[in-house]
C-alpha cells in the first residue's frame, strides 16, 4: 500500500523542525483510526508530525497487538511484538535499537509529558503493517482540513469508504473537542441559585486488589527475556518469585545469581514433593547463590508437597488454579480472570515460555494502568490457599 504524507503534514515539519523539544501544542489535532475502527478523538490518541514522520503515542499499538513497556525516569520504552522481537527507544540519547542491539537508522522516539510517541513509518514497516492518511472532506467538517491517520493490519474497507461510514462519529467528536466552554450567566436578584456541579466519578482503580506474579520451568527458554522485561518495570517495583527445580539451578546458576540479585525471591519446585527433596534442592542452591528458602510449590506432587511443608515449616504456594495456559488465554483472557472486589489476591504463575514473554508485556501494562497492587511473594506473605482462589 502507498504511503503519502499530505502536503498539510509537510508544512507542519518545516515549523516542527525549529523546535527544540516536543510540547503538547506541537500535537497535531487528527484522527487515529485502527483497522475498521475510529479511535476517540482526544489528546491521547493525536499523532504529530516531525522531521517529515508522523509520530503516534506508543499505546495507539496495542490495537495491532504490539505492547510497550516504558520507563519514565530512564526516558525508554520498549515496544514488543512478540516472544522475542522488540525495538527499544533511547529517547535522551535519541538511540533505536532492535533486539539484538543493533542500531536502527530511525528517527528518534519523542515525549510529550510522561506520553511516548513512536515513528509510525518505520514501527509499521518493522512488525508487517500499513498505515494510511485518509483526507475528511469538507461536507463532513467544513472549519478545517482534516485527515484520519489509519494503522492497518486486517481492514476490511477502504479509506474513503472508512471515513464516509464514520462521517457522523467524527463530526460529533470535532464537534465535542472544539466546543467552546460553557457562557458564565450572570447573576441576577431574581435568579435561582445555580445548580451542583455534577459530581464525576473518578475512573476506577484497583490498588486494594494484590497481584503476585511468579514463574516456573525457567528452562523453557524465555526467562532471560522475562527478566529483561522485569528489569524495565524496575521502577514499578513489579519483584516476582521463580521457583526452580535442583536441574534448573544445576544447568544454569548464573541466570539464578541474575533472578536473585535483581531482588527476586527464589522458591523451590517440588516435582516428588518429599523434603529429601527439597534439601537437596537447598544444597544446590546455595552453591549456586548463597541463598536459603522456604517458600515451595508443586504442580504434580501437590498432596505430597503440602504436607511435606506443613511437617517441616516450609511456605507453600498453590500453582494449580493460577497456572496461567497460554496455548488458549489471551492478554484480553488473563486480565479479565484478574478479581476486583476490594482486598482480593491472585496469584498470576507463569511458565518461561515464549507463550508467557508475548503476553507478559500487556498483563504489566494492564496492571500499571489500573493501578493493582503487584507484591511480592516473599517467606512472609500468606500464602494463597486452593480455597481461596475459588471463591474469588
Amino acid at each position: 500500500m502507498k504511503k503519502r504524507i499530505p502536503a498539510v503534514l509537510i508544512a507542519l515539519c518545516l515549523v516542527a523542525a525549529f523546535m527544540p523539544t516536543v510540547s503538547r501544542a506541537a500535537v497535531t489535532p487528527y484522527f487515529m483510526a485502527i483497522n475498521d475502527t475510529l479511535l476517540p478523538f482526544n489528546d491521547s490518541t493525536m499523532p504529530f508530525v516531525s522531521g517529515g514522520e508522523i509520530f503516534v503515542p506508543d499505546k495507539i499499538f496495542e490495537g495491532v497487538n504490539l505492547f510497550s513497556i516504558g520507563s519514565d525516569s530512564l526516558e525508554f520504552v520498549r515496544l514488543y511484538g512478540g516472544t522475542a522481537r522488540y525495538v527499544d527507544f533511547y529517547t535522551a540519547r535519541g538511540v533505536t535499537e532492535d533486539q539484538d542491539g543493533n542500531v536502527l537508522p530511525w528517527p528518534s522516539a519523542k515525549r510529550v509529558g510522561r506520553r511516548f510517541y513512536l515513528p509510525l513509518r518505520q514501527v509499521c514497516d518493522y512488525f508487517g503493517f500499513n498505515y494510511e492518511i485518509n483526507e475528511v472532506t469538507r461536507d463532513i467538517i467544513p472549519e478545517q482540513q482534516m485527515y484520519v491517520v489509519r494503522i492497518i493490519s486486517s481492514a476490511l474497507l477502504n479509506g474513503p469508504t472508512f471515513v464516509g461510514i464514520n462521517r457522523n462519529a467524527i463530526r460529533t467528536a470535532y464537534n465535542e473537542y472544539y466546543a467552546p466552554p460553557p457562557p458564565t450567566p450572570s447573576p441576577t436578584p431574581t435568579s435561582r441559585p445555580p445548580a451542583p456541579p455534577q459530581i464525576v466519578a473518578p475512573p476506577p482503580r484497583y490498588d486494594s486488589v494484590t497481584i503476585h506474579l511468579s514463574f516456573f520451568d525457567i528452562s523453557a527458554g524465555s526467562a532471560g527475556s522475562i527478566l529483561d522485561l522485569l528489569d524495565i518495570q524496575e521502577e514499578s517495583g513489579y519483584h516476582s518469585c521463580f521457583f526452580v527445580t535442583g536441574e534448573d539451578i544445576a544447568g544454569d546458576p548464573g541466570l539464578i545469581r541474575r533472578i536473585s540479585g535483581s531482588g527476586h525471591m527464589i522458591g523451590i519446585w517440588l516435582r516428588e514433593g518429599t523434603f529429601a527433596e527439597y534439601l537437596e534442592t537447598s544444597v544446590i542452591l546455595f552453591e549456586a547463590a548463597k541463598i536459603r528458602t522456604v517458600i515451595v510449590s508443586a504442580d504434580e506432587a501437590v498432596e505430597r508437597a503440602v504436607a511435606t511443608a506443613n511437617e517441616n515449616r516450609l511456605v507453600f504456594w498453590e500453582s494449580a488454579h493460577s497456572m496461567v495456559d497460554y496455548d488458549e488465554q489471551s492478554v484480553t483472557l488473563i486480565t479479565d480472570s484478574i478479581p476486583r472486589e476490594d482486598g482480593a489476591r491472585m496469584n498470576l504463575l507463569f511458565s518461561c515460555s515464549e507463550g508467557a514473554a508475548s503476553v507478559l508485556p500487556g498483563v504489566y501494562s494492564y496492571l500499571r494502568a489500573n493501578e493493582f497492587t503487584v507484591s511480592k511473594i516473599t517467606e512472609t506473605v500468606e500464602p494463597i490457599t486452593w480455597a481461596e482462589t475459588v471463591d474469588e
